[in-house]
């Protein structure tokens, strides 16, 4: 066994030391894997230590500190947050490989025994897209049920609802035809956010004169004019 490899195996005996016990199963794999290699073959390759290098610089002695303090003290906030882009994600198809790995009791709220990694949190709560999503849900809401509201203008309403899936009504389509029309909000927040918008909270509305009620954004809406009679 020549230097090269002694030093190589040697910096990941340290790394694992230090922060195998955070590691996520790819790098508990990697780990495993690329040992055998080198000790195989007798030599490291340029990419293998690109890899080593990428997971010293992650596993950071403030960054394995602070992954420790999160599995100790991770709040009912941070868990009802990971639950939520967990099931969001789900539904996007998106980081299957993170929300696949998670027990379906705590996707479901029946657990809180699950504790992800630091590293996993990270990834799912701290983008920018959940935390528009995160926002919306802990947000006030703007109208209450039975309150009368007004979809805006045209040139702010897409032509198609984005929440088109879930509103199975007559305005999937043709959405901005709503705008200027009256409605009254049967329900706030009758499922989690949908899209990765600002002001995606959902309200189930009733148009007036119209039989069926539709599922609309806060976006989309503000306080009605006074109505003429």
């Amino acid at each position: 066994m020549n230097s090269e490899v002694r030093e190589f195996l040697a910096r990941v005996d340290a790394l694992v030391g230090r922060a195998g016990d955070l590691f996520v199963q790819w790098e508990l794999d990697w780990v495993e894997r690329v040992k055998g290699r080198v000790n195989h073959y007798g030599s490291v390759a340029d990419w293998q230590t690109d890899k080593l290098k990428e997971l010293e610089a992650r596993y950071s002695d403030e960054y394995v500190t602070e992954s420790r303090n999160f599995r100790k003290n991770i709040t009912s906030e941070q868990r009802e947050a990971f639950r939520l882009a967990c099931n969001y994600y789900r539904k996007q198809g998106y980081y299957s490989g993170i929300t696949g790995t998670v027990p379906e009791s705590f996707m479901s709220g029946d657990s809180n025994d699950y504790v992800p990694s630091f590293n996993n949190y990270s990834r799912l709560t701290d983008n920018k897209y959940f935390k528009k999503i995160l926002a919306a849900v802990r947000s006030e809401p703007k109208f209450e049920t039975g309150q009368l509201v007004q979809f805006r203008a045209s040139s702010s309403l897409p032509q198609r609802n984005p929440l088109a899936e879930t509103s199975r009504g007559p305005w999937t389509f043709g959405f901005g035809k709503l705008a200027g029309m009256y409605a009254v909000v049967l329900e706030v927040a009758p499922f989690t956010p949908r899209t990765a918008a600002n002001g995606a909270k959902p309200y189930k509305v009733l148009v007036r004169g119209k039989a069926e009620p539709v599922f609309v954004e806060e976006r989309f809406l503000k306080k009605a004019k006074k109505v003429k009679v």
